[in-house]
């Protein structure tokens, strides 16, 4: 076994190196002399335990307190080498220094603790910047508690989905296109799975929570460098391995930026979801009130999640679900539609402002095109649930303001649904210009005299796509009331992949 030595091996070099000995430790002492040591000898480490020559006993920690003690707490305590008496040294013991460290700890701390939320959300930099809090399963239970904490406050919800579009055409005979269309809501909705829910919240004058509240809610970002979200992005488990979906609508889901896999591995589990839901003080409530755009489709998918089961073959049936849950529901498409038409609101003829904006819309029905006319901007990615919940909740504060006169007849708008009783022509209403049927309507025949409300026996071929009208809400489709395309009895969809 060798001889043990100090840690830094013999401190005096023989010749013909011994000059080397001398150059270090007068460079090495002119390095670290302090102010006004100015001719003091070389320090000579020979004297240290730890650094003595020939020294077995002096072990090889450089930091070992020379009586003995073990750790480091005589190194760092109050009587410490680095420090004396509270703080009053020099150098790494000064006070400066010593709240050098501790702020300097805070903020990586800080910085830890943005980088782990972010993470935790699975949300990019911006999203945090723009106060769209992405929301997976590791962050449900926490941002569920942040919006019980704030819908008390904030009991306008703007809400938006992101589904798979449509697989299924229903046959059979009808007593109204509005059944028609609830039956093709209600097999998809059955038949497929919600991929994202955006909602934003706003206070009774359209106000969002601030991002560092100081009203006693939200109290987790009074003092936070992360700023409280105003609208959240919840992503459920969606495989485009194993669930079904419409293949056009899932690869424009992903042209706007959708991560499939991460809804995969990492998405909401929708049973999860629904319990939560019942008991978050967002449902069940007269004064908790839901904006929304064409939303028969979104509001069957949230009816779905709560029910656990499939939904009512009769809408009437359905309609008392959704009064039960949704107890006060604006729908702006319906309520723009409505007053094109009739060019009145709340029973009263249109303003000069309100006729211009409406006349500008035109035959133009989408989301983006009532941003684009009221001078609203986007905030996030197109067609992701978050960004479209937000502009749908900015749209009708505006529109409230700039159509409706800053009223809004509740008795006249509140509860009605597009997609389920839509403005259409009141002869599609009634059923038929000459008060009797209208065929061919995507293989399903229109009853105005009581025939069953559900598919019968009778006979009906394939079910064809209806006339090429494009759904501006959900980025493509075939019919006005109904999002998402078909081809036939069943849509093109695919099933089961790989």
């Amino acid at each position: 076994m060798p001889p043990a030595g100090g840690r830094f091996g013999p401190q005096v070099l023989s010749a013909p190196f011994s000059h080397i000995q001398q150059n270090h430790l007068l460079h090495h002492a002119n390095q670290h002399q302090p102010p006004g040591s100015a001719g003091l000898n070389p320090p000579n480490f020979n004297n240290h335990p730890g650094y003595a020559q020939g020294n077995q006993n002096s072990g090889l920690s450089s930091f070992s307190p020379a009586n003995g003690a073990s750790g480091l707490a005589t190194g760092f305590g109050i009587n410490g080498g680095l420090g004396a008496g509270g703080g009053g040294g020099t150098g790494l013991a000064s006070q400066a220094a010593m709240a050098g460290f501790a702020q300097g700890a805070v903020l990586q701390q800080q910085q830890q603790q943005r980088e782990a939320l972010r993470r935790a959300s699975g949300g990019s930099k911006g999203h945090i910047k723009s106060r769209i809090r992405d929301v997976w399963k590791s962050n449900l239970a926490q941002e569920m508690a942040h919006l019980r904490e704030l819908v008390e406050k904030y009991p306008y919800i703007s809400m938006d989905t992101e589904f798979p579009g449509i697989v299924a055409r229903p046959m059979g005979a009808f007593t109204t296109k509005a059944d028609y269309h609830y039956q093709t809501l209600r097999c998809n909705v059955d038949l497929l799975r919600v991929i994202q829910l955006g909602i934003t919240l706003f206070s009774e004058d359209g106000e969002m929570p601030p991002a560092h509240p100081t009203n006693g809610t939200a109290s987790n970002y009074q003092n936070s460098l992360v700023a409280c979200p105003y609208t959240w992005q919840f992503n459920f488990q969606f495989s485009v391995q194993d669930d079904m979906y419409n293949q056009e609508s899932i690869d424009f889901l992903l042209s706007s930026g959708m991560n499939m896999e991460m809804h995969e591995q990492n998405g909401i589990d929708p049973t999860v979801f629904g319990s939560m839901l019942i008991s978050s003080g967002l449902v069940l409530l007269e004064d908790v009130r839901w904006i929304s755009f064409h939303s028969g489709y979104d509001f069957g998918y949230l009816v779905k999640l709560m029910l656990c089961k499939p939904l009512p073959e009769d809408e009437v049936e359905y309609r008392k679900l959704l009064r039960i849950f949704f107890p006060a529901i604006y729908d702006i498409k319906f309520m723009v539609k409505s007053a094109q038409r009739s060019q009145t609101v709340n029973d009263s003829p249109l303003s000069a402002n309100a006729a211009n904006i409406l006349n500008n819309l035109g035959q133009k029905s989408g989301l983006q095109d009532l941003a684009d006319e009221l001078g609203i901007k986007r905030i996030g990615a197109a067609h992701q649930a978050g960004s479209d919940s937000l502009l749908t909740g900015k749209i009708f504060w505006d529109m409230k303001k700039n159509i409706f006169g800053g009223a809004i007849d509740d008795d006249k708008y509140l509860g009605q649904v597009w997609g389920l009783n839509g403005l259409g022509s009141q002869s599609s209403i009634n059923g038929g210009i000459d008060g009797q049927s209208t065929p061919n309507l995507n293989g399903a025949t229109i009853y105005t005299n009581g025939a069953p409300s559900t598919p019968n026996n009778a006979h009906s071929g394939p079910a064809q796509p209806p006339g090429q009208q494009q759904n501006q809400s959900n980025g493509g489709g075939v019919s006005a009331l109904t999002p998402g395309g078909g081809i036939g009895a069943f849509g093109r969809f695919s099933f089961g992949k790989g």
